[in-house]
């Protein structure tokens, strides 16, 4: 490596000399900064004037006046450098969390109770909601199937299931009779291959013949507005506008189907009403179009970042890290071969069978990189462990349906006669309910993905009884779509600079991307509020002078009682049925005064529990974290040996580097 400052370098995993060097290197895939010599272990020593780049962001990294910098390429966000503090001592085994054991277990026990007997036939109110109830097959009880997608789910469940079992099935055998034999090459070097995939090439096929079936001539109008989006991304990608003009176009859309209800041919010609009789299975085609859309958008915003990343680096630095993915974060924010972006793997991806109806959201790059090189994290014993607890899910589903008439009840909305208590057990029933559905028809989309070699994020992924911060409960709830929101609208929109203002912005634009009510307006912008209140308290409660007090924790869960309150509250305004209102008035009434007092200090005893619980995933998270330290300085015996490089071996220079004159 010259002496000259002015000289930029970049050193390569392929091109450190030991494995220690390498497994250095390795580790700046945790750290957007670069690091100095005197930060690096033995094995990488350099001058302070050299430059490291951040490999998981193919950016010349450039040193001026002795100091480092680094540029992050657009649709990436760097990496950060946890630090870990020191666990606490466990609290579960004392006294103080016995007592919260036996109070919490007796309250389970007795809301169940309740619950059941509210819903029992002996009681009056049962008259007024029979209507709504099903046969059912479980101790001669009848079944609560009101909720209108719940029971077209349940309704449909063998065909999707004897679809899903088929297009998998054939697939395998595709790429065992087909890929195997007719593209050697790109399974041997899967990068060799670049455009339409191989892999893609049923899935492209039955996608196009499964939209048919379901949306029969209407498949014309997702054709055009797919295409459409196609051409703008390919046009405009890459200049700064384009995003706006993206964002423009798909809420045109949304909207546009929202205000036609799919486009009836009649409508435009009348001559053309005949074809309306060819709808397909799902008439309404344009109810799904939403979760297209995201997918849309995710196409159009991957392909403009890749655009914009050679504006900051050479096309053989971004291609270069198309290989042997090691994170899903790599997989999402590394984009893939520019060929990639054509419109068959566009068309695949948007209609890929397993996810298509429901989601979870995968993003383009993700997507066309498991394609080309499938996802560890997929086995065959863990698909099946997933599709038992899939099942486990919906038999536990059964259950509740056949013993708690909650949506029934609630779509009745007569309160008079039911207590403060049974009220509010019936409201929290009703969010149980549409967690366990969307958890098992999200569950059941991604099995079959997952079967088909595809892994997707988990979308529940904790029990919604189990949070406590309106913050974690939206990243654990959906959270595909939360992943997708902070990719391609919280950052864009500034991120954390911009939080305050970016939060009512996000939560509109979920309303609005849900259903064009009022109801759902007003419930965004309460749950938009709530955000302030929790971070101004996590900003002031959260300095050392509060969290090394003893009672900080029961500070925590007097103000974390009233944020799961809220949240059920917003939640029901947003997701309840008509009569929420009533239900809201009898609990709030001064005959619910003491339930609610009653309620707020048992919320406090099962928050403590649930902070405990939270520090025991937390201490084996560190343990692990320790464990890998410590392996890593055991195996670092490498000597010293400093990395250089000669002004012969310099990287080709970036487009921005020769616009600027730098290294002429």
């Amino acid at each position: 490596m010259t002496d000259s400052s002015s000289e930029h370098n970049i050193i390569r995993i392929g091109e450190l000399h030991t494995p220690q060097q390498r497994e250095f290197s390795r580790t700046l895939l945790l750290s957007p900064l670069i690091t100095t010599a005197a930060q690096q272990p033995p094995g990488l020593a350099t001058r302070s004037t050299d430059s490291v780049i951040d490999l998981s962001m193919p950016t010349p990294v450039t040193a001026d006046s002795g100091s480092t910098q680094t540029r992050i390429l657009p649709g990436t966000t760097g990496n950060s450098r946890r630090k870990m503090r020191v666990p606490t001592p466990s609290l579960l085994g004392t006294l103080e969390f016995k007592i919260y054991y036996v109070i919490c277990a007796t309250t389970i026990v007795n809301m169940i109770y309740t619950m059941y007997q509210a819903s029992s036939p002996k009681r009056p109110e049962y008259e007024g909601y029979k209507e709504e109830l099903s046969e059912g097959w479980m101790f001669g009880r009848m079944m609560d199937l009101s909720d209108g997608q719940w029971d077209t789910f349940r309704s449909h469940l063998p065909a999707f299931a004897s679809l899903m079992f088929l297009y998998v099935a054939m697939n395998w055998v595709f790429r065992l009779a087909v890929v195997r034999r007719v593209s050697r090459e790109f399974l041997q070097t899967p990068t060799k291959v670049r455009g339409f995939l191989p892999t893609l090439w049923f899935p492209f096929l039955f996608a196009t013949v499964f939209a048919i079936i379901l949306s029969g001539v209407s498949t014309v109008f997702i054709l055009a507005f797919t295409g459409v989006n196609f051409i703008l991304a390919k046009r405009f990608g890459g200049r700064r506008w384009a995003p706006a003009v993206f964002w423009v176009f798909n809420m045109a859309v949304l909207f546009a189907n929202e205000y036609y209800k799919g486009y009836e041919f009649g409508r435009m010609l009348q001559s053309l009403a005949w074809l309306d009789q060819w709808r397909g299975v799902l008439r309404r085609w344009d109810v799904t179009f939403n979760i297209t859309m995201l997918r849309m958008m995710s196409f159009a915003m991957d392909y403009h970042w890749r655009v914009r990343q050679e504006d900051e680096a050479s096309v053989q630095q971004i291609d270069a890290l198309v290989a042997n993915p090691k994170t899903e974060k790599d997989r999402v924010e590394r984009s893939c071969f520019a060929q990639d972006y054509c419109f068959a793997n566009y068309w695949a991806y948007l209609l890929y069978p397993p996810l298509y109806l429901t989601g979870p959201i995968i993003t383009f790059n993700s997507f066309v990189s498991q394609m080309r090189y499938p996802s560890p994290a997929i086995s065959t014993r863990h698909t099946i462990v997933y599709g038992l607890r899939l099942l486990a899910s919906a038999l536990l589903m059964e259950l509740i349906l056949h013993t708690v008439y909650c949506v029934a009840i609630s779509k009745w909305a007569q309160w008079e006669t039911f207590s403060a208590y049974e009220i509010s057990l019936f409201g929290y029933m009703r969010l149980s309910f549409i967690w366990l559905k969307l958890l098992i028809i999200w569950r059941f989309a991604r099995f079959w993905a997952m079967a088909d070699g595809i892994d997707t994020v988990e979308n529940m992924r904790r029990c919604m009884s189990n949070n406590y911060s309106l913050q974690q409960f939206w990243r654990d709830w959906h959270c595909s779509y939360n992943k997708w929101l902070v990719r391609y609208v919280y950052i864009p929109l500034g991120g954390r600079k911009t939080s305050t203002w970016n939060t009512f912005v996000i939560f509109t634009f979920v309303a609005l991307w849900h259903d064009l009510t009022m109801r759902l307006l007003q419930w965004a912008w309460i749950i938009a509020l709530l955000f302030l209140p929790e971070g101004l308290a996590t900003w002031y409660f959260g300095k050392p002078r509060w969290t090394s007090k003893p009672y900080f924790r029961l500070l925590c869960s007097l103000g974390g009682t009233v944020n799961i309150m809220a949240m059920m509250i917003a939640n029901l305004v947003g997701f309840g049925d008509e009569g929420v209102e009533k239900m809201l008035a009898k609990i709030f009434s001064r005959s619910g005064f003491a339930f609610l007092a009653v309620a707020y200090v048992i919320l406090n005893m099962y928050l403590q529990v649930m902070f405990e619980w939270r520090e025991y995933e937390y201490r084996k998270e560190y343990a692990a974290h320790e464990a890998s330290l410590a392996q890593w300085e055991m195996t670092d015996t490498a000597p010293r040996v400093p990395v250089t490089r000669s002004a012969s071996d310099s990287p080709t220079l970036t487009k921005r580097q020769n616009r600027s004159g730098i290294g002429e």
